[in-house]
């Protein structure tokens, strides 16, 4: 799901969780101040969030979602739409979620900012490129590392990395571990 476990249940505690349970599910055929009915629900907190992150950080099918979740189509439909709501407000209320790029450099941004725009005309705002590199690795006999560097989606062992570059030449590279 692209989460280790540790961050998984801190998404669920910092906000995902008791979201889901206090919000009613919004549909068209009930009023949207009637309460939250827990009881009536298909999955709990844990397997919504895990639902929506799996929506989220995988290339499979609604049908195969629906099988592995046990929910029928028009349940997962609505449960995916309401949880990334769900997940969306609770990662900016994470500092650890946010992503910071030069915002303690304003004039820094602008120029970076300015240099795009004259070269690309549509792209306001922008202030940097991003390209991502996946770097094979062996199999480790550590299985916490083995596990962190397995992609399923390619089915071999990668370090992945983001490659950002600013406009004066310069880059940056970021390394991410997935789970």
């Amino acid at each position: 799901m692209g989460f280790d476990v540790a961050t998984f249940h801190s998404i669920l505690s910092l906000g995902f969780g008791s979201t889901w349970l206090s919000t009613p599910i919004p549909r068209t055929d009930t009023s949207i101040l009637g309460g939250s009915r827990l009881g009536a629900r298909s999955l709990d907190l844990a397997g919504a969030l895990g639902l929506v992150l799996h929506y989220v950080n995988s290339t499979m099918q609604e049908s195969s979602l629906q099988q592995i979740f046990a929910i029928i189509p028009s349940t997962a439909s609505q449960y995916i739409t309401f949880a990334l709501d769900i997940l969306l407000k609770t990662l900016q209320l994470m500092p650890d979620a946010s992503i910071e790029w030069l915002h303690t450099i304003p004039d820094e941004f602008k120029q970076c900012s300015d240099l795009i725009t004259a070269r690309h005309p549509r792209l306001k705002g922008a202030f940097a490129s991003i390209d991502g590199l996946n770097l094979p690795v062996q199999t480790s006999n550590d299985e916490d590392i083995e596990n962190a560097t397995f992609n399923g989606w390619l089915s071999e062992h990668f370090v992945s990395s983001v490659l950002v570059f600013c406009p004066f030449g310069e880059f940056s590279v970021y390394c991410f571990r997935f789970y």
